[in-house]
């Protein structure tokens, strides 16, 4: 059984995953799993995955049934003590797998690491900000602060909180339920990842950011959260900016009586937590403001 199992799920990315498994590969140590579903893709995807010829590498094609399928199904097939995510058109940077087996052998229960962006333009470097353990659950509550791709987790941990649901953002549902049951999930201030911007990605439409930002199930979890966290259940911000049945001055308001709680909530951690939970948490504030306005002004 190898120590670590990365699991991939994969959908006609015939063009971009021969690279991505190849960086995988020279990042991994030796006790180490690639697995691949090809998840009914129209393309090579599965041959170019399967002409790597390396024996850490599995490739299992089969009809489409998504990604949050797709993903469960790499639970299941797979049996590593700690479970990493690897996207198709991604690229592992060295260190990436070192750095957070360290981590994980230092008491974290899930490690995720900064990215690099690419694809679109000049490659964009990351503040180097690590995320404390101690920390994350906050940010989470201002927004997803990670990349699925640099998840490396123990298997327990996963396994405990659920696993991943069939919605949409199924990697922040799992960061939110996993939070609430105490795990211990870090970030890592050195980018462990190349993170491919391009158009045709999922979340860049603006239909499943919507189905998101409305999906009940996914409210659940966040206000468990913040109830767990701040003391009160709490709507996520892109929740509250859709409600069209709060006006402007309802929605702010609400917001701010989140900010008090989360604003009392930060006594007593560290000062460079709390300057940047304040700063995002201002941010936050002036994307809502903007969104209501934007929403007011567009056209009917």
């Amino acid at each position: 059984m190898p120590r670590i199992s990365v699991i991939v799920p994969a959908y006609n990315a015939a063009g971009t995953i021969g690279l991505a498994l190849r960086s995988t590969l020279r990042a991994l140590p030796r006790d180490a799993e690639v697995v691949v579903i090809d998840d009914g893709s129209t393309d090579d995807t599965g041959e170019v995955a399967e002409s790597l010829a390396d024996h850490r590498v599995r490739v299992v094609s089969r009809p489409n049934r998504g990604v949050a399928a797709t993903l469960t199904e790499l639970l299941e097939i797979t049996d590593g003590e700690l479970v990493a995510r690897m996207d198709a058109d991604d690229l592992v940077l060295p260190g990436r797998f070192r750095r957070q087996v360290s981590a994980i052998e230092a008491g974290a229960d899930a490690v995720f690491t900064t990215v690099i962006t690419w694809g679109s333009g000049f490659p964009a470097l990351p503040r180097p900000s690590a995320i404390r353990a101690e920390d994350f659950g906050m940010h989470l509550l201002l927004t997803n602060p990670v990349a699925h791709s640099t998840l490396l987790a123990r298997r327990d941990t996963i396994v405990d909180a659920g696993g991943y649901r069939d919605l949409p953002t199924e990697d922040y549902d799992l960061w939110l339920r996993m939070a609430a049951r105490g795990a211990r999930i870090t970030r890592l201030a050195l980018p462990g990842l190349g993170y491919r911007v391009h158009p045709g990605q999922v979340t860049a439409s603006a239909d499943w950011r919507l189905a998101s930002w409305s999906n009940a199930e996914l409210a659940e979890a966040y206000s468990a959260l913040a109830e767990k966290l701040i003391g009160a259940p709490a709507r996520r911000i892109t929740s509250l900016s859709i409600d069209d049945h709060l006006g402007r001055d309802e929605k702010l308001a609400e917001f701010d009586r989140f900010a008090a709680r989360f604003e009392a909530a930060l006594e007593g951690r560290s000062e460079s937590a709390r300057r940047a939970l304040r700063r995002k948490l201002r941010e936050r504030r002036s994307w809502l403001a903007a969104r209501i306005e934007g929403n007011r002004t567009a056209p009917r």
